[in-house]
């Protein structure tokens, strides 16, 4: 009799307990951080999605102590990306573009021919084979190589397209973010280094960043304006050709699929329909159609089944 007698108060209190905390989870942040090359893209989505849903909040992080509720990653998830009930979802696609100091030697050098992919490699890749005696090859131009630290996104997309490991990257490490390696070229009359579109271009005028030049690629006819194209044409590009000498990867977001918030998820679908208008103006591609078609059918089914 007694337990009949306090059941409907212990029913009472977990109602209330529940709708207190829908409450207080409908008025947090959706906290969102990872690769920080990417953040131009997610601010530009954040401020356009907030326009039109002003109730929601969402705060992009540099640091904080608090879990993320998306997290950005701009290289192909490993185990050790994805924990228990993790989902990604790809939201667009980025390109890493080797470019040189413009005033390096080799511009004007009477080299034979352009760049091509087994080039590109030996000049940034530098692979012991153990079971032979070394080969020191004697540099046909100088050079000298910048890239990120090896854990950085865009030494990993960099190392996997070339089928390496990121330590078998040459050159010096530079710490930080993306945006010191076009720096560090500035600086360097014979540097050379790999940067995203979105680094390499002013946004505004849509023309390559003064002081840097496209390194000399061996292109199809149809691909050959990319040296000297405008960000636009370069974009185009790259989403009509697939160039063996430029690595293209996906950007995406990296959830909890057991704790996701009705915001999160709204904000997501978003991002794979109006917001990807978008991408081309920071500097990043489209995912193709039928890969944003699965993209936005997965995320539907997700959310379908969690309900």
């Amino acid at each position: 009799m007694k337990t009949k007698r306090f059941t409907p108060i212990f029913i009472a209190l977990f109602i209330f307990s529940a709708a207190l905390s829908a409450q207080t989870t409908a008025g947090e942040p959706v906290l969102i951080s990872g690769t920080r090359f990417t953040y131009p893209l997610i601010e530009k989505w954040i401020t356009e999605y907030t326009k039109l849903n002003p109730e929601t909040k969402l705060e992009l992080v540099q640091k904080t102590d608090a879990v993320a509720d998306l997290n950005i990653v701009a290289h192909r998830p490993t185990a050790a990306d994805l924990k228990d009930n993790q989902e990604i979802v790809y939201a667009g696609r980025y390109a890493l573009l080797p470019v040189t100091n413009s005033l390096n030697p080799l511009l004007t050098s009477s080299r034979q021919k352009d760049f091509n992919k087994k080039e590109i490699d030996k000049l940034f890749f530098e692979v012991t084979d153990y079971d032979e005696e070394p080969v020191t090859e004697k540099p046909r131009f100088a050079a000298t190589i910048y890239a990120r630290d090896n854990q950085a996104s865009a030494s990993t997309t960099l190392a996997e397209y070339f089928g390496h490991i990121t330590s078998e990257i040459k050159g010096k490490k530079v710490l930080g973010e993306d945006i010191y390696l076009l720096t560090a070229v500035k600086r360097d009359s014979i540097g050379i280094a790999f940067n995203n579109l979105g680094y390499l271009f002013d946004i505004q005028s849509r023309q390559l960043k003064e002081g840097i030049t496209i390194l000399p690629l061996d292109l199809k006819k149809e691909s050959k304006n990319l040296l000297s194209g405008n960000l636009d044409e370069v974009i185009a590009i790259l989403e009509q050709n697939r160039i063996e000498t430029i690595p293209v990867e996906k950007l995406g977001f990296i959830y909890s699929h057991a704790n996701a918030r009705k915001e999160v998820t709204d904000f997501l679908k978003w991002v794979l329909t109006d917001g990807q208008k978008f991408n081309h103006e920071k500097g990043f591609l489209f995912l193709d159609k039928q890969e944003l078609a699965e993209q936005t059918n997965r995320l539907t089914e997700k959310y379908l089944t969690s309900k």
